[in-house]
């Protein structure tokens, strides 16, 4: 028994193999394109972002007072020997919903997207240092961010028609 186990692990199935494993991982290559995982990514990275941002608007760039009350009081940068105020808050809250409605929206177009990807990476960051104990969601936030920066748009965006490139040649 134990040498047919050893066998097993000295002949791993060589790639390109058209073996039952080769036939699976193609099956499940073709039900989830890496353009669909690159949507799914921009998509699932701009929801949490977006709807922070829309919460904290009363009108066309009038912001809401609790957003600018969270800059003023509530919200600290905990850096070592802090925690400190973020400076200048009522600019920093309204710098903040700007970026937190946009960057999701080009996200989600494929506009720009890696500096999309990048800005909300640095939100993401900030974000971190104020709020220490929120480390597992910032960190799956942080993972999507990443992924979008390294993988691209996908073949599923805009960046793609506005240089040219048509869908079938596009990043994966």
């Amino acid at each position: 028994m134990l040498t047919s186990i050893q066998k097993f692990f000295d002949n791993p199935v060589p790639r390109g193999a058209t073996g039952c494993p080769a036939r699976i991982d193609g099956l499940i290559a073709a039900g989830a394109p890496a353009s669909l995982a690159q949507l799914a990514l921009r998509f699932g990275l701009a929801v949490p972002f977006w709807r922070s941002g829309m919460s904290k608007w009363d009108g066309v760039l009038q912001l809401n007072d609790v957003a600018i009350l969270l800059f003023t009081s509530e919200f600290k940068l905990h850096l070592p020997g802090g925690p400190y105020d973020f400076p200048a808050p009522a600019v920093m809250a309204f710098v903040v919903a700007c970026a937190e409605v946009m960057l999701p929206t080009l996200l989600v177009l494929g506009l720009a997207t890696r500096l999309a990807a990048f800005g909300l990476l640095a939100m993401t960051i900030v974000i971190q240092l104020t709020v220490p104990d929120g480390w597992p969601i910032h960190l799956t936030w942080a993972a999507m961010a990443l992924g979008v920066i390294t993988g691209g748009s996908g073949r599923l965006a805009f960046d793609n028609w506005i240089v040219g490139r048509p869908l079938s040649t596009s990043n994966r």
